[in-house]
């Protein structure tokens, strides 16, 4: 199967600011508190999501994060994304600590970062590798291997269920970066409806980093 064209999702865009219910289900509001749980550290430097869509997910995050690219493959969920960004507040503050967000139209994995090196010590991929090509999935890894820190973190995170846009299967999409050297798997939640793994560059749990054991 073909990659999904930028026009399948700015019609879905055109049609309701959010196509899938992300804001209000409890299906959603449940994954966004397990990948918020689900990160082995309290706050980020800099963060990355690709494919923000409408922006939910990038609320939670910049609750985290000192900086965060958010960006999108359609242009008009990148405008929805800063719209919502804007009504929530365009800065964060936790702890006495700010956000500042970017949000940016990228076609991904063609138009990825890598120009600004291992900035990221966070990337979340939520939602994201099952609409890629095999060309592009198979780039995706050397990518985020690239841009993450040497105490990065990645999140991946992808519905299990069959639907008809999809690509590649989510184990096969969350695969290539169990093969990355150098990053540890230290996280997974898996039900009938989705998987969630997380890798870090730092191999210790975090119980021994907060010095628990």
């Amino acid at each position: 199967m073909r990659a999904i064209s930028q026009d399948y999702f700015d019609a879905l865009y055109d049609r309701s600011d959010d196509p899938w219910r992300i804001a209000g289900n409890w299906y959603e509001q449940r994954k966004r508190g397990l990948i918020g749980a689900m990160l082995p550290r309290l706050r980020f430097r800099h963060a990355f999501e690709p494919a923000c869509g409408g922006g939910e997910l990038s609320l939670e995050l910049g609750r985290r994060c000192d900086r965060l690219l958010c960006s999108d493959f359609s242009a008009t969920a990148v405008e929805i994304a800063g719209e919502r960004w804007q009504q929530a507040g365009a800065m964060f503050s936790t702890r006495g600590a700010r956000c500042d967000v970017r949000f940016a139209r990228m076609a991904l994995p063609g138009e990825w970062p890598a120009q600004m090196g291992p900035a990221f010590d966070l990337i979340v991929l939520s939602e994201f590798g099952y609409y890629l090509d095999q060309r592009a999935l198979d780039s995706l890894p050397a990518l985020v291997d690239a841009s993450l820190a040497s105490d990065g973190v990645l999140l991946a995170c992808h519905w299990k269920r069959d639907f008809a846009q999809r690509v590649h299967g989510t184990e096969a999409v969350h695969a290539g970066f169990d093969a990355l050297d150098g990053l540890h798997r230290c996280g997974r939640y898996e039900d009938a409806d989705f998987l969630l793994d997380v890798w870090s560059r730092e191999s210790r749990s975090v119980a021994e980093l907060e010095e628990l054991t």
